[in-house]
């Protein structure tokens, strides 16, 4: 039931150290744990640049015991989402030109901060992304705008009108999200098999 041809589709690659920041703000969720460690590791080999870690466990797997064990102290814990957000959002408000932001995580948290962070100035340019762990999106409903944070099949049940949406694969970088459009419009009640995003 996805679409094809679709070119808003965000495209992720691994984080790499931008050799021009002297300051590296690290956040992560959940499996991006990982990435936040390989990427720390690439960090130490350069000289010079603050380096500042936060992380929150997420919907998926908390791998904080993981991150403590190999970045020590330098790893800062956080409740939820908001709360990372509201850390960076502290972070960036007196920050200058030369601070990047390196996410890994779910495609929820990596918009979520990544606007955070475009609310707060930062140019797109200088926030790096990596998705990692569970496949879910973030959806608005075209109908009631109604925004589901952790989507996981191509077709769900809007929680604000309970109309059954097909999540399309257009990807709105402005709003951080995908849209889900009524998938029984033209025949009410038929309502086709979901199934599970790909990649």
């Amino acid at each position: 039931m996805s679409e094809t041809g679709i070119k808003s589709k965000p495209i992720y690659r691994d984080l790499e150290p931008d050799p021009a920041a002297q300051t590296h703000l690290l956040a992560g969720e959940g499996a991006g744990a990982s990435a936040l460690v390989r990427l720390c590791q690439a960090l130490q080999t350069q000289q010079g640049g603050s380096v500042s870690i936060d992380y929150t466990a997420g919907p998926g797997p908390d791998r904080a015991a993981d991150l403590h064990s190999r970045l020590a102290d330098a790893v800062r814990i956080h409740a939820d989402r908001e709360a990372l957000a509201e850390v960076l959002r502290q972070a960036l408000a007196g920050a200058g030109m030369s601070v990047r932001l390196y996410l890994a995580g779910s495609e929820p948290f990596l918009w979520t901060l990544a606007l955070t962070a475009r609310d707060m100035g930062m140019p797109d340019s200088a926030i790096r992304m990596q998705r990692c762990g569970p496949l879910a999106r973030r959806v608005q409903c075209v109908h009631c705008k109604t925004t589901a944070d952790w989507v996981e099949r191509t077709i769900y049940q809007c929680p604000g009108c309970a109309l059954h949406l097909m999540v399309r694969d257009h990807f709105s970088p402005r709003l951080g999200l995908y849209q889900g459009v009524c998938v029984d419009a033209e025949e009410p009640g038929v309502i086709p098999p979901a199934e599970e995003f790909e990649a």
